[in-house]
């Protein structure tokens, strides 16, 4: 797949060949997963104010603890507007940038933690005058649980999650039983999961755990057509680039889960 000429490739690392996992470790940390544990910048709950700036209000731009009542009266205002795509992880904001773009029936969510790919995105979005698009720099494992109800995502785009690669940064991956559960419960009954990893090891751990929800199965080769046209994401297409291969994995959500 050719490389997008509108945009410049940041260097990227290939990363070592093991994946490495420590089960118990893991499990350990999983205890404290309520606690934040593993969070990118630790739990928001516990960090002071930050010296980045969003966007000034109402720019769609947000922080769930941070932003103002009225922000997020307007945020909730929103999401409830339209079908609700999320994209956790958005790196330059390629794919979803586009995807708005070309779906303004639908509403989006952008989740991306590095500050200034955030701006970038955030930018890009009030150029193209994108008014379907909101983001923050949350991480998403906290913000979503708290700001979204049960089946009111109709699809959630993950592309190329860090991997984490050493066993004590475990925690700090994506992927795992509680968050997967959390998603289970946000996707509505049909709504679409679309994962992909460049990381064998990984792509394999991401695979089981979502294989071992009973309410996750593999997607109709129907909804994954519907992508087909996507625009890569960077990675993506660094990926393309250099002849390295990656997965992508569809799963769609059977049936309503009870809330806890």
């Amino acid at each position: 797949m050719p490389i997008d000429p509108r945009t410049s490739l940041p260097p990227y690392q290939v990363g070592p060949d093991q994946f490495e996992t420590d089960a118990a470790r893991m499990q350990q940390a999983l205890t404290r997963y309520d606690e934040g544990k593993g969070l990118i910048r630790g739990d928001p709950r516990q960090r002071p104010r930050w010296l980045h700036p969003l966007p000034a209000e109402p720019a769609p731009a947000f922080r769930l603890l941070q932003s103002s009542p009225e922000q997020l009266q307007r945020l909730h205002a929103f999401l409830a507007a339209a079908p609700l795509e999320v994209e956790i992880g958005s790196g330059r904001g390629e794919f979803i940038l586009d995807w708005a773009a070309r779906h303004p029936q639908h509403h989006f969510l952008a989740f991306e933690v590095r500050w200034k790919l955030l701006q970038r995105i955030a930018r890009k979005a009030e150029k193209a005058g994108l008014a379907n698009l909101w983001v923050s720099d949350d991480d998403a494992r906290y913000d979503l649980p708290r700001l979204l109800a049960p089946d009111s995502i109709a699809a959630c785009h993950i592309l190329f999650p860090d991997p984490w690669w050493k066993p004590k940064h475990q925690p700090r991956r994506l992927f795992t039983p509680p968050f997967v559960a959390a998603l289970a419960r946000l996707l509505r009954p049909g709504g679409l999961l679309r994962v992909a990893t460049d990381v064998p090891g990984y792509g394999a751990h991401i695979a089981q755990l979502l294989h071992d929800h009973p309410h996750l199965h593999p997607a109709d080769p129907a909804a994954i057509a519907l992508y087909a046209a996507a625009l890569p994401s960077s990675r993506q297409a660094f990926c393309d680039e250099i002849g390295r291969p990656y997965t992508f994995y569809y799963f769609t959500k059977s049936s309503l889960l009870e809330t806890p």
